[in-house]
């Protein structure tokens, strides 16, 4: 076990580096009109209060990540069976500590906001409402979807053909060092779990470009082109690199696979991380160089141009502070959309008015939950 806890614990201090780096800079990828959840005028940003909440904002989340650090590595020098759950459950840790920094300075916004006079009134903003403004799922790049198909369905094929020759037991668990050290009695349904697992995985990330594609996003009223070309540009940006980490995924579970069906194949473990690792790198950079819903991309001319003709509708009281739960939580029925884009960070969210959000945010909250449950049920018999 010591080899598999280093890499647990490696993979979790990474985790929570990248995280603890990230916190500290989202006040930065949001839209300049709000100020931790409150619809402020761009200019506030630069005022005295803004800049302390600023401070103060990027003073916890940094302290809390230092903490958060400092007791992964306590953990692991006291206790290094238990890394495996400290790399489960840390990353809640950090969550807390930007929800702590967040809700605190969200109050104190709209606090400031009829003490300083930040009046929004005259300061126009839409909500996108049609097709052309929220992406028509004709122009995602499906193609990086149904080559992971492609991949599931060869899975599916040669793990049947190769079902009379396989081993019963069957290995289905790998150590750090890609040796089996785990093995299931041989039926169709367990032989088929990584296919199963990878079309799950599948449906899951399309959600997500999809999710991208069509959420509702706000469009400056006074360079309505320039958002909407940037608002394009983002969505073709990471489409493609949603796509591509489709594929990685799926490629990293394909392989999983096929050394169940083929006894004696192995792939190193480094391998196996890279294909995951070395696509999400660029995803994270584009959404954090990006900005909260391609804000922060530069548009030439041509693209410019061609955000001219989208149709700017909605009314300020879409977009009003009370609708705003903490500044995080959008619940307003007269709206209709369902996703929208979050005022902190460059997050999507849901408008929770909607029946359908509440029965899949419930649905989400309890699976994750499940599979927790039965990851630490699986763990505790392992070991």
């Amino acid at each position: 076990m010591s080899e598999l806890n280093v890499f647990l614990f490696i993979t979790n201090i990474c985790v929570i580096l990248l995280c603890s780096a990230l916190l500290p800079i989202i006040p930065l990828l949001t839209r300049k009109s709000f100020l931790f959840g409150v619809k402020v005028p761009p200019e506030a940003q630069s005022t005295v209060e803004a800049k302390a909440l600023k401070r103060k904002y990027v003073a916890i989340t940094t302290t809390g990540g230092i903490v958060v650090l400092a007791a992964a590595v306590c953990q692991y020098i006291a206790a290094p069976d238990y890394t495996i759950y400290a790399l489960m459950f840390f990353p809640f840790l950090l969550a807390a500590v930007q929800y702590a920094a967040f809700v605190p300075n969200h109050g104190r916004a709209l606090k400031l906001k009829p003490q300083l006079n930040w009046n929004v009134s005259e300061i126009k903003y839409a909500d996108t409402a049609t097709s052309f403004t929220r992406g028509n799922l004709s122009a995602m790049p499906h193609f990086w979807y149904i080559i992971s198909l492609i991949i599931i369905f060869v899975s599916f094929v040669v793990i049947l053909v190769r079902y009379p020759a396989m081993p019963d037991p069957i290995p289905t668990h790998w150590g750090v060092n890609m040796v089996a050290d785990g093995w299931t009695p041989k039926t169709i349904g367990s032989v088929l779990t990584m296919p199963i697992v990878n079309l799950c995985l599948l449906a899951f990330m399309w959600v997500i470009g999809i999710l991208i594609e069509r959420a509702k996003l706000q469009i400056d009223y006074n360079e309505p082109a320039k958002s909407f070309a940037q608002h394009k540009k983002y969505r073709r940006i990471m489409g493609h690199g949603i796509g591509i980490l489709t594929i990685a995924i799926i490629v990293m579970i394909f392989i999983l696979g096929m050394q169940t069906a083929f006894i004696g194949f192995t792939v190193p473990v480094w391998l196996v991380l890279l294909i995951v690792i070395i696509p999400s790198i660029p995803v994270c950079v584009i959404s954090v160089r990006a900005g909260q819903g391609g804000t922060l991309l530069k548009v030439d001319a041509t693209e410019v141009a061609a955000g001219e003709g989208g149709d700017i509708a909605g009314s300020a009281a879409m977009s009003d502070d009370k609708y705003w739960a903490w500044g995080l939580f959008y619940h307003n029925p007269d709206d209709p959309a369902y996703i929208v884009g979050d005022r902190f960070g460059t997050n999507l969210g849901f408008n929770y008015s909607r029946l359908p959000v509440k029965i899949g945010v419930t649905i989400g909250i309890a699976a994750l939950i499940a599979c927790y449950a039965w990851i630490m049920v699986a763990l505790h018999k392992a070991f």
